[in-house]
This record gives C-alpha cells, sequence and structure tokens, in this order.
C-alpha cells in the first residue's frame, strides 16, 4: 500500500512525459521508476494498476515494457 504522498507522486509521474527512448508507460516501467527514484521501497505493477484506477487516473498501458 502506498501512502497520500507517494501516490501523488505515482500520478504526477504518469501523467507526466515518458523517460526519453519509451513511447508511453507501462505498468512495469512506472513500477521500476518509483523504486529507482526511491519512492518506495519495492512495488509490484499490480499495485501500480490497483493505485491508479482507485484514484482515477489513466492507467498505464498493459504492455510487458
Amino acid at each position: 500500500m502506498l501512502d497520500g504522498k507517494q501516490e501523488a507522486e505515482l500520478i504526477a509521474m504518469r501523467l507526466g512525459p515518458p523517460p526519453k527512448g519509451y513511447a508511453h508507460w507501462t505498468l512495469r516501467l512506472l513500477a521500476r521508476k518509483v523504486v529507482e527514484l526511491e519512492i518506495v521501497e519495492k512495488i509490484s505493477y499490480e499495485t501500480v494498476r490497483r493505485t491508479l484506477k482507485k484514484t482515477g487516473c489513466p492507467v498505464a498501458r498493459y504492455s510487458i515494457g
């Protein structure tokens, strides 16, 4: 589970442009980036999906990317 600040950072990331070299955000890419940026220690892409769905944020593409 994410706290409010972590959710806000995830959503802001999702609504922003994807990293250079990527056409769009994927759930796995978002999960990898929030760990890389030390927003959370670890997270699954499924937790990312549930968080985005719960908050009404457009869910990232489901490709494996």
